[in-house]
């Protein structure tokens, strides 16, 4: 083994980074690969317009994600600090998740709620399966731990603000929704400037703050498919949106003590996925 080798595979630093930039370019491909398919898809089941716009607002995203996992593959490493060499499924997973967003609100934008409905059923199942996938299988990286929280905002952030706009959300919610991702990158910026690293990680507030922001976003999409597919109209005054916002908060707590914490530790974190 080399004696600057890093990976664990024996070698070195720049080998390493060469087999990943590698392995980012198959997974950009494999995607392109996918999503071609899809529009063809969809260019059978809807028309032109919606497939064109499907492929052309999703392909920038596949692209400018690849370019810059490629640009910081420094951040593929093992919390050990190990190198990684490959795209992992963990990180494939995170990475579905927001591949998903463009096709979600283009299939709103068109009124087409139930594969809207099916697309973030999926983003939601990746959210659980990528954080399993790290765990079980020793794929925790840092670039995962940066990529996981970004995908939620991304997806979250897409949905919440289609449905405010349709009316369908409450702008007092909206507003707390906004507060809650400001909050983040403030106080992510803020822990930056003082040389901090906040300790990243599942916790019980945001499981479970997850589990009632989607289950809550679904039934709203659910609501604009059919105006009867709640069993009462107070359902979604009176337990959805209050649900939701004690989501929010929830997580606007944790991130606060997160942060507090941080600023006052004076090593960094170690973090976990």
């Amino acid at each position: 083994m080399k004696a600057n080798s890093i990976s664990g595979t024996g070698m070195d630093k720049s080998e390493t980074r060469t087999v990943l930039r590698r392995s980012i370019l198959a997974f950009m491909l494999r995607s392109t690969a996918v999503l071609t398919a899809a529009s063809l898809l969809v260019l059978e089941l809807a028309g032109g317009e919606i497939a064109r716009e499907f492929f052309l607002f999703s392909m920038p995203v596949i692209v400018l994600f690849s370019v810059f996992t490629a640009w910081r593959s420094e951040l593929f490493r093992r919390p050990s600090g190990e190198a990684v060499e490959r795209f992992e499924a963990a990180n494939i997973l995170t990475a579905t998740r927001l591949f998903l967003v463009p096709p979600v609100i283009v299939a709103l934008i068109h009124g087409m709620i139930s594969w809207a409905v099916i697309m973030y059923c999926m983003s939601l199942a990746t959210d659980v399966a990528d954080g399993y996938v790290a765990r079980r299988f020793r794929q925790e990286t840092v670039f995962g731990l940066m990529l996981d929280p970004f995908c939620d905002i991304a997806s979250t952030f897409a949905v919440v603000t289609w449905l405010w706009i349709v009316k369908a959300v409450p702008g007092w919610l909206y507003v707390l929704l906004i507060a809650r991702y400001s909050e983040f990158f403030a106080g992510m910026i803020i822990l930056k400037a003082m040389g901090k690293t906040p300790r990243l990680k599942a916790t019980l507030p945001g499981k479970v703050a997850g589990v009632m922001q989607g289950t809550g976003i679904v039934a709203l999409l659910l609501k604009q498919l059919s105006p009867d597919a709640m069993p009462v109209a107070w359902s979604i005054d009176y337990i959805i949106f209050p649900l939701m916002a004690l989501a929010f908060l929830s997580v606007i707590f944790s991130q606060t003590w997160i942060g507090i914490e941080a600023a006052r530790e004076e090593r960094d974190w170690n973090f976990r996925r």
